[in-house]
């Protein structure tokens, strides 16, 4: 018994190429299913709608090319779309159910081409038009993803430039300047501070510094120096950026004058690096810089600074270095300690005598006697020095 040929199926590669042939109208039909189902690509201000209609009539015309068996899988159109799409920030999710949905619409349009009427052949091609979506969707994802890196590189590279752009003098490039200043969003008038921190174990990451900050309402910049980090703080009011230094552990931090416009940030930054610098090693909690003139002093005439330890301390610095040591710790909570000589003991747990005895042997190798208070200012002058200078007998 023959089967008339008007309730035959339509051949395979008749329904195909007839699928290709309408490319365009299938193109419009998903753009439209895309647009109504994900939001992303309703919001990416970047994608035009031009783009997204040719990444579908790319995908639709290379796939269909593909099932009908003329072209091998061509994934360059899924990689483009990737590409694109992390580019203009359409999420990965959103990417990969447009590609369900362009699988969906070449399968309705199959079964509604086909009258109806299934076939092995109709069976055997949905298996190969998902199988083929998850090839796109994989290519596409791995392009998604590689061009994600990328741009994450090339926005972390743009943000240290403006970042080491903000933290420079503004007079050698006052429009990258107030770029920055309008990158960060950085108020115009508030109360700021910049800090040296110096990179010890207590010292935190710049992330989490920020991330402390935020929370007590302080909003900051921050920059990775080799020794350290440099961050740029503000606040409405300058009472609030007092609190922020307790949020920043243990390490040495340097603090600039406080100021009230951007335009401050360069001297600042240079503030800042001398306040820290004025601290030495091993010493923690910060140094602001309008409270260590004589530090500052030293730090700013280094070749003085050394030829005054020598001159004042010379003797003591040519002792052994256990005996050294004893004696300039003393001086230094001696001084620490204003001049308390009992204060100065509690804080090393000596006897009164013993530091008494220490200063008293520091006078017979300087000559300096340490009551006098000119005697005394040359003896800190020397000790800062040596402190911050490392200065040795020479």
């Amino acid at each position: 018994m023959s089967v008339s040929p008007e309730l035959l199926p339509p051949a395979p590669t008749e329904l195909l190429h007839d699928m290709r042939a309408s490319v365009d109208d299938l193109a419009d039909e998903l753009v439209a299913r895309i647009v109504a189902a994900e939001q992303d690509y309703a919001d990416a201000s970047l994608l035009t709608p031009e783009q997204l209609r040719f990444a579908c009539w790319d995908n639709l015309s290379s796939m269909l090319a593909n099932l009908d068996g003329s072209e091998p899988v061509r994934l360059e159109s899924a990689r483009t779309a990737g590409r694109m799409k992390a580019e203009q920030g359409v999420s990965l999710a959103a990417l990969l159910h447009a590609f369900r949905l362009g699988g969906r619409l070449i399968w309705e349009e199959l079964t509604v081409r086909s009258d109806g009427r299934a076939s092995q052949w109709l069976l055997d091609m949905a298996a190969q038009v998902w199988a083929l979506v998850d090839v796109y969707s994989d290519a596409a994802a791995d392009a998604y993803r590689e061009a994600a890196d990328r741009r994450a590189r090339e926005d972390v590279e743009a943000s240290r430039r403006l970042i080491r752009t903000l933290f420079a003098d503004s007079s050698a490039n006052p429009a990258g300047t107030a770029d920055a200043v309008r990158a960060f969003r950085i108020p115009e008038r508030a109360a700021f501070l910049v800090v040296s921190v110096r990179d010890s174990t207590s010292c935190p990451s710049a992330d989490t510094l920020r991330s402390r900050l935020t929370g007590i309402g302080i909003d900051s910049v921050w920059d990775t120096e080799v020794d350290g980090l440099l961050g740029l703080l503000w606040a409405p009011a300058e009472e609030a950026l007092d609190a922020a230094l307790s949020e920043m552990g243990g390490a040495a931090i340097g603090v600039s004058r406080g100021f009230g416009r951007p335009g401050g940030i360069g001297e600042a930054v240079e503030q800042a690096r001398q306040a820290r610098s004025c601290a030495p090693d091993g010493v923690g909690g910060p140094t602001r810089f309008d409270s260590v003139p004589v530090p500052l002093l030293v730090i700013r005439q280094p070749d003085a600074g050394k030829l005054a330890a020598r001159q004042v301390l010379g003797p003591v610095l040519a002792l052994p270095l256990e005996e050294q040591h004893h004696l300039l710790t003393t001086l230094d909570a001696w001084f620490a300690a204003r001049g308390s000589t009992a204060a100065a003991a509690a804080k090393l747990h000596y006897h009164r005598n013993t530091v008494l005895y220490r200063l008293r042997r520091i006078q017979e190798l300087t000559g300096r006697d340490f009551v006098d208070p000119v005697h005394a200012a040359e003896l800190y002058v020397g000790l800062c020095a040596h402190r911050l200078l490392g200065t040795g007998q020479e």
